[in-house]
């Protein structure tokens, strides 16, 4: 049988003292991945280009990830925003997975490249999320873990990190919200909506300039 054994805060903060950086550079790291995401969808051409097909299936699946990571991020935002700090929250979405917002940040994530139209975007995208925030993800853990004890460790033992095993509905019948905290989280989420709106009038202008490119060529 498996035991479920306490990590020493000592070990803890060690570990988190190693792995802080990861937290530190998320905004830069992050902001990387977007300017070689720009710099691959304006100098090369549409993986998918020319199949209408094709194209309105990426779009439409994009999309639809798009809106169910912004309505998995409200819902979990609505029971972490204000209290990350404060306890060890086991409600709502954080009963099914411990990392809910980075876990709809993947999906939306995805849809960002699938609506791109480039493979080489979705697959950076990906491997930018495989590669780096596991990292920032244990970093935080180890962080809470020093924090919350033994109530972490518990919770940590019995939730999966990012893949659930099962759906538990802890929904208590009424749940203190911080307005200030949520009303930031929404703007968070709005950046879904306008990363897509952007990226896809980036694809249609340069799928127009593709296209005009090409006449030009046709008329000499």
């Amino acid at each position: 049988m498996k035991k479920n054994m306490l990590v020493s805060p000592q070990n803890c903060t060690t570990e988190y003292d190693i792995l802080a950086w990861a937290i530190k550079l998320r905004q830069p790291v992050s902001l990387v991945v977007i300017l070689l995401c720009a710099v691959i969808l304006f100098t090369t051409p549409p993986s998918w280009r020319g199949n209408a097909s094709i194209e309105l299936l990426m779009d439409m699946s994009g999309l639809t990830l798009v809106v169910l990571a912004a309505f998995g991020r409200i819902w979990s935002s609505l029971y972490i925003s204000g209290y990350k700090e404060d306890r060890v929250v086991v409600e709502g979405p954080y009963a099914i997975v411990r990392n809910p917002l980075y876990v709809c940040s993947f999906v939306g994530a995805i849809g960002l490249g699938l609506a791109s139209r480039h493979l080489a975007i979705l697959g950076l995208v990906v491997l930018a999320f495989l590669l780096y925030y596991p990292v920032v993800v244990l970093a935080e853990e180890r962080n809470l873990q020093r924090k919350f004890g033994q109530d972490y460790e518990a919770y940590r033992q019995r939730v999966p990190r990012f893949c659930p095993k099962r759906f538990p509905l802890v929904e208590p019948d009424a749940y203190p919200l911080r307005p200030r905290h949520v009303r930031r989280s929404l703007q968070e989420i709005l950046w879904f909506f306008w990363s897509y709106l952007i990226l896809h009038l980036a694809v249609v202008l340069q799928s127009d300039s593709v296209v005009a490119a090409a006449r030009h060529l046709g008329a000499h």
